[in-house]
């Protein structure tokens, strides 16, 4: 549940049978993840709602506004989620063991996340955009993210004091890239809680072996 206490879409309306802005956000997630945001097409996402153009656009005047609402949908439970585990992270443990914590509490939100149908259109996404070269799409999904990767930025920035803040975003940039393409390697018919469970342990690893070789400059 996301931090305003509204139920995602995604519990509210698996079955399509929300409101009509619940619907076109569904619809429009499916969409986007097959297609992208260039060639996603506003008009058909409204043809399988059931909507004209007019009713649409009382929700959103642009596809660019449709995409925001997608990203946005997805990406509070999994911030919320983030924020609540930074909290958690930091706590007394040694310096390794914050690096795992911190690790984890970023990732795994966003892994479990893709065991849901929307999740995954989400995951699906965020998978593209690190496939193309940066766009209004990446910007939107930008935006959205830095506020709480900031705060995981100067959590690992204080455990590898003698590494600059640009190492520290290339290295968490290139971890990410793990767990953006993950469920897109394993897909869908893979996809379940346990399987996630084992490839966040694997990322992790991964991941704090990464930080300590490249960002551990003692």
């Amino acid at each position: 549940m996301s931090s305003n206490n509204v139920i995602p879409i995604s519990e509210k309306t698996s079955d399509r049978g929300g409101n009509v802005r619940d619907t076109l956000i569904l619809v429009a997630a499916e969409h986007f993840a097959e297609h992208g945001f260039q060639g996603a097409s506003q008009r058909a996402i409204q043809r399988e709602v059931g909507v004209n153009n007019s009713t649409a656009n009382y929700y959103f005047g642009s596809k660019d506004a449709l995409y925001r609402a997608v990203v946005e949908e997805a990406l509070a439970p999994i911030q919320a989620e983030r924020r609540a585990g930074l909290d958690a992270a930091l706590t007394n443990l040694s310096p390794h063991a914050q690096v795992r914590a911190l690790l984890e509490a970023y990732f795994a939100p966003h892994l479990r996340a893709a065991c849901t149908d929307y999740g995954y259109n989400y995951v699906r996404i965020l998978a593209s955009l690190h496939l193309v070269v940066p766009d209004a799409a990446a910007e939107v999904v930008e935006e959205l993210v830095t506020p709480v990767r900031e705060l995981y930025v100067d959590a690992l920035a204080k455990l590898f004091p003698d590494a600059s803040r640009n190492r520290i975003y290339e290295v968490l940039r290139m971890v990410v890239g793990l767990m953006a393409m993950a469920p897109i390697r394993l897909g869908v018919t893979h996809l379940s809680e346990q399987v996630m469970e084992q490839t966040l342990r694997d990322i992790v690893e991964v991941a704090t072996i990464a930080f300590e070789a490249l960002c551990d400059q003692g």
